[in-house]
């Protein structure tokens, strides 16, 4: 693909991430690109690519604005783990370049569409790169009931469950007990949190329904809350439901040949070391 014009993100509260942005933007335009900084998305239609500056955090919340614009993301990594990077912030150069020579893949990353619907009939639309989480409110164990295409599942009973992608499956899901699952994979995985039984264990669904949560609050001083990718939260009153479908959309990334799933895994997670 034909890149011309560049945004470079970093996240403003991470100031020591702006000196690498500078750099990064002064490269781009001496090799001939319209390149600029920004610390929002306010306005993302005009560009060809949006350059993270930033950990997974950043290239979540990247991926959450860039997917409805079907905006190709890279990330140069600037925090500790790095797992949806591009490269280090000391290859930067060396991944440009080979940007331009058509040497990365551009991958393609299913995400989550999560409708919350509240008592009322007022309803919110979230995307998830990773997860959405439903947990108590208070710490304190809750049941959740569950349904799949209107059919009715056993209902979960614990902290919470975890609703992931299967870039999301080496995120908390990996933490909470939940299976590694290649991101070429497509399906809804559910993960019980702390579930308080010794049967309850993570599920993979098929990507083509829907899942339908309703934690079950007792009074109207109870509460759950749901959280996207970490980041945004949204309170659950008594009475509201979440459904949870696969998105549409699909987030996008420039990823190299050397960085592929597998290397990650093994580079990042220790998986398979001994």
């Amino acid at each position: 693909m034909q890149v011309e014009r560049v945004l470079i993100f970093y996240n403003e509260q991470k100031p020591q991430n702006k000196p690498l942005a500078d750099n990064v933007a002064a490269w781009l335009t001496a090799h001939g690109k319209t390149a600029r900084v920004v610390t929002s998305f306010e306005d993302l239609s005009a560009t060809d690519l949006l350059i993270c500056m930033g950990g997974d955090g950043a290239m979540l919340r990247c991926a959450r604005e860039t997917a409805p614009l079907h905006l190709p993301l890279l990330g140069i990594n600037c925090g500790t783990l790095g797992f949806l990077a591009a490269c280090e912030k000391t290859e930067f150069e060396d991944t440009l370049t080979d940007l331009f020579a058509g040497k990365l893949t551009c991958q393609e990353r299913t995400l989550l569409s999560v409708c919350v619907q509240f008592p009322g009939g007022k309803t919110q639309q979230l995307l998830a790169l990773n997860d959405c989480v439903l947990r108590a409110e208070k710490p304190r164990a809750l049941t959740i009931n569950a349904t799949f295409n209107n059919r009715e599942l056993p209902p979960y009973f614990g902290d919470g469950v975890l609703i992931s992608t299967p870039t999301g499956s080496t995120a908390y899901a990996l933490a909470a007990g939940g299976p590694i699952v290649a991101p070429g994979v497509e399906g809804l995985l559910i993960t019980p949190i702390c579930p308080h039984t010794l049967t309850q264990r993570p599920l993979l669904l098929p990507p083509t329904g829907t899942l339908e949560l309703s934690p079950l609050l007792k009074t109207p001083l109870d509460g759950a809350d749901l959280t996207i990718d970490g980041q945004e939260t949204v309170n659950l009153p008594p009475g509201a439901r979440v459904q949870i479908t696969q998105s549409p959309l699909r987030a996008r990334f420039f990823t190299r040949p050397q960085r592929d799933f597998f290397t990650m895994l093994n580079r990042k997670l220790n998986w398979g070391c001994r």
